[in-house]
């Protein structure tokens, strides 16, 4: 790869205008794109769960104390659906929408999945390459896109997975449209996860306006929708094969102050008392499986 190509791939086209069907979108829409991007390159996913002070990030010192924390092995739901749909998959090409440092994509590649990795940010493409490299495997490329004007060309990709991405682009609804696009007909969209109302993480935000997950400021954009609204994106060109509800107990939060005190020894041992029936009724994430007519 020259230079001139393998600087765009790591920093993705600057300053590029947002598309949509050839129209230019609204100037805020950009701006909160720039403000989504500037947020989570100084925010990589992951980086708040390192225990050991000192690790050079990037290391593999660094991603195994941080791996315990990550989806796949954090929520065991997540790996399960890595591991079914890698067996559909088989050895089609998957492109993942906001990669960040690279452990979804890894468990798919490991499983003989081609993958495409991509983010926002080039500080989440540079460390899952980085990842990448020392777990010896090889995806077809890793590059920076945006998920609401993605450069790939008309139905592309067998299979797109979106882990807890989508619904923090600034228009949930264009990204969706943007999968079902570069997606080829019978392809699968595998979105793991949108943010659920009701739902007892939304009820938190609503009363404590922050987002118990994150350790420092909320990023700019995190919308929640209820499940008919969810299903609404999927209406045109897809058909659900899986809806369901997921997380619906309570875990341990990375804020400090008197509202994460009230949370950990008030809500949280309170609601996880709950049933499981009854708590299922509250989870905080739906994930979508369809596959595009």
């Amino acid at each position: 790869m020259d230079s001139k190509r393998s600087s765009e791939a790591t920093h993705g086209p600057q300053n590029r205008t947002i598309q949509r069907c050839g129209a230019p979108v609204d100037q805020n829409l950009n701006d909160t794109v720039t403000a989504v991007r500037a947020y989570w390159d100084s925010h990589p996913l992951g980086r708040q769960y390192a225990s050991r002070p000192g690790l050079e990030e990037g290391s593999r010192e660094f991603f195994d104390d941080i791996r315990p924390w990550m989806n796949p092995f954090k929520f065991p739901w997540i790996m399960e659906r890595i591991e079914r749909e890698s067996r559909v998959i088989g050895n089609g090409h998957l492109l993942e929408i906001g990669c960040g440092m690279g452990f979804d994509s890894l468990e798919f590649l490991k499983r003989g999945v081609r993958v495409t990795a991509t983010d926002l940010t080039p500080t989440a493409v540079a460390l899952a390459r980085k990842h990448f490299e020392l777990e010896g495997v090889h995806p077809e490329d890793v590059r920076v896109e945006n998920g609401l004007a993605l450069s790939f060309p008309d139905e592309t990709f067998d299979a797109v997975w979106s882990n807890g991405v989508l619904h923090a682009t600034g228009d949930t609804r264009a990204a969706v449209r943007e999968v079902g696009r570069v997606l080829k007909p019978g392809g699968r969209a595998i979105i793991s996860h949108f943010y659920r109302k009701p739902s007892w993480m939304y009820a938190l935000h609503r009363w404590g306006r922050e987002n118990i997950e994150y350790k420092e400021e909320d990023p700019p954009v995190n919308e929640f929708y209820t499940e008919a609204e969810i299903e609404s994106f999927f209406v045109e060109g897809f058909r659900i094969e899986e809806a369901v509800p997921e997380h619906h107990r309570a875990l341990r939060a990375k804020r400090h102050g008197l509202k994460a005190l009230l949370y950990h020894y008030g809500f949280k041992p309170t609601y996880n008392l709950l049933p499981e029936s009854v708590a299922l009724r509250y989870a905080y994430k739906y994930s979508i499986t369809a596959i595009k007519l």
